[in-house]
């Protein structure tokens, strides 16, 4: 509509997403990269994923990044995990995957993932769980997420998955 808008999270949402939960690990081993916007609701996945489970988290410059920028961050400060949209997913396996190669976990989503893309990341990035999140911004960022772990059939579409742990 092109007016802004805004939702309502209760803190109870937040702490659905990040502790006890089943869709990814979130420890005290982890290192995030925070490149979200504060007002995506991502930044919520981002920011308290790490900070209620004793991870570290790196804040990336207010601009947007250079896909070259994004995989010197990710090597310079040993990126564990990270969010990316499916825009940017799809731009960064097609341009500049070997960048992904240091994640353990890669979630991804906001849109539909390509087949192709996805087949791309599995073949090439090796110990990176990659996972399909999806979830409208009232449920706190993901309802459900699907690990992508075997290879995709032709014709086939990447799953939404099963509700996360609290949903």
């Amino acid at each position: 509509t092109g007016q802004p808008k805004g939702v309502s999270v209760i803190h109870q949402g937040v702490v659905r997403l990040v502790k006890e939960t089943n869709y990814v690990s979130l420890t005290n081993k982890e290192v995030f990269l925070q490149i979200s916007p504060i007002s995506f609701d991502a930044s919520t996945f981002e920011i308290w994923g790490c900070l209620l489970n004793g991870g570290k988290l790196i804040i990336f410059p207010p601009h947007t990044p250079s896909l070259d920028e994004l995989g010197q961050f990710i090597q310079q400060y040993q990126v564990t995990t990270l969010w990316l949209t499916a825009g940017l997913f799809h731009l960064i396996v097609d341009e500049k995957i070997d960048a992904l190669k240091p994640l353990r976990q890669l979630l991804a989503g906001g849109d539909v993932l390509s087949v192709t893309h996805v087949q791309k990341f599995i073949n090439t990035v090796e110990n990176c769980k990659l996972i399909n999140g999806y979830g409208p911004t009232e449920s706190t960022t993901f309802t459900c997420c699907y690990e992508i772990t075997a290879p995709l059939k032709p014709g086939a579409s990447i799953p939404i998955g099963r509700p996360i742990a609290n949903t």
